[in-house]
């Protein structure tokens, strides 16, 4: 079977299109990911913000931090001081 030229041409000119919608889909994708990575990273800055303002004034927030954050620190964490910063009386 033979295709005709003009198919041909109009095939390969779809597919070109096809690419380069396919290209501007992932790119837009990429951009919303992003954008929403800074927004969750921001939130969590406010809130560190927060809870780090908050923790001497508040015993049962104090209390949290105490049980809680111990198994979130890696050696480094410790090695560079970050509990005794926070809890300086330890």
């Amino acid at each position: 079977m033979h295709k005709s030229p003009l198919i041909d041409t109009k095939l390969e000119e779809l597919a070109k299109k096809k690419t380069q919608v396919d290209a501007q889909i992932a790119a837009l994708d990429a951009r919303r990911h992003l954008s929403l990575k800074k927004d969750k990273d921001r939130i969590k800055w406010l809130l560190g913000n927060l809870v780090f303002d908050r923790l001497n004034a508040d015993p049962v927030l104090e209390n949290i931090v105490r049980r809680d954050l111990p198994e979130r620190l890696t050696q480094r964490d410790h090695d560079r001081g970050l509990w005794q910063i926070l809890f300086p009386e330890q």
